[in-house]
């Protein structure tokens, strides 16, 4: 039996039975665990999953009840939270470091093919048919998706163009940003979110790739240059154990993927509201701003497409079809 086996097998044997109450057809109450790659409450995603939670507590009457557990307070690696939900170590989670298990997930965060809010929406249309497939095959459920907005470039050394990257040690969270890195000449590092503040104040990293109101919550007073190039967007899905989900009564799982969906929409829209204000704020603090000029993102655009095409011939007939559809359907 495996270390994630027996851990299910464990949380299987002490899971906590009520008496029967709240949405007619619940046989008795439930309790579910659930776990995020994100270290800290107050940033919208981990706000969107509490939603979830809260949601259905309060419309169960307390018959499913979901423990949210944060990033980093299980010894779950940000990249094997797929496996931990597969193998239920936890029934519930936040798996926004999939590309290694759910590798087509990651045509959304191709750099520079997705180049506004628009085009995302279009994007996550014709992908989620295909994650919901992938995820079945691994015994998980996929509930949403949501993405943050354009990660973009921090820095404690200047990071003000394009040019500026070269030599640069880069926290990303996948490979395809990686690339992206590695073409302008810097250091592409993957670290969990959970160990990206300390790998700033060690100088493991020099900077990273990320949001204003995603990591630039939590690590904004670590670096000092903020380059606001559209690199990619970076998308999660909110996942739940099959068989944790096929025992509910059918109201209850109709509850999850409607609160799901509810909270992957507030998600995207409260961070872009936040995006603006949040950046604003950073510079009175000190954080130097930069902007990207139209020339260097048409440069990064045609440097990155032969890579595109190098992406979907290795994600074999299913990642080429994805992409192509992708690309006819934002005109790149």
């Amino acid at each position: 039996m495996t270390h994630l086996s027996r851990r299910a097998a464990m949380a299987a044997a002490g899971a906590a039975l009520v008496a029967p109450m709240g949405i007619p057809g619940a046989k008795a109450g439930t309790t579910w665990k659930a776990y995020t790659y994100m270290p800290v409450q107050t940033v919208a995603a981990t706000r969107a999953l509490m939603r979830i939670i809260d949601t259905v507590k309060e419309k169960t009457n307390g018959d499913l009840s979901i423990t949210l557990h944060l990033g980093g307070s299980l010894p779950i690696a940000a990249n094997n939270i797929t496996p931990a939900v597969a193998d239920g170590v936890v029934q519930l989670a936040d798996d926004g470091f999939t590309t290694g298990n759910v590798p087509v997930s990651a045509v959304l965060r191709l750099p520079l093919l997705l180049q506004s809010t628009d085009e995302l929406a279009k994007a996550m249309a014709i992908l989620r048919p295909y994650l919901d497939a992938a995820y079945t095959r691994k015994g998980v459920v996929m509930l949403n998706q949501y993405a943050y907005p354009f990660q973009v470039l921090w820095s404690k050394k200047k990071l003000a163009s394009l040019d500026d990257i070269k030599g640069q040690k880069l926290r990303v969270t996948s490979v395809e940003q990686g690339e992206f890195i590695r073409r302008f000449g810097g250091v592409p590092i993957t670290i969990g979110t959970p160990d990206v503040a300390a790998s700033l104040d060690r100088g493991v990293v020099d900077g990273v790739l990320t949001a204003s109101s995603g990591g630039g919550v939590t690590w904004h007073d670590l670096v000092k240059y903020r380059y606001a190039f559209p690199t990619s967007y970076v998308n999660s899905n909110v996942v739940a154990n099959k068989d944790a989900f096929d025992k509910l009564p059918a109201v209850q799982q109709q509850l999850l993927r409607d609160s799901a969906a509810e909270a992957a929409v507030w998600a995207i829209d409260e961070m872009q509201k936040q995006e603006a204000d949040l950046t604003a704020q950073f510079a009175k603090g000190g954080l130097i701003l930069a902007d990207p000029t139209p020339a260097e993102i048409a440069r990064a655009t045609d440097m990155m497409k032969s890579y595109w095409e190098d992406w979907g011939k290795k994600h074999g007939a299913e990642g080429q079809e994805i992409l192509t559809k992708i690309r006819t359907a934002v005109g790149r």
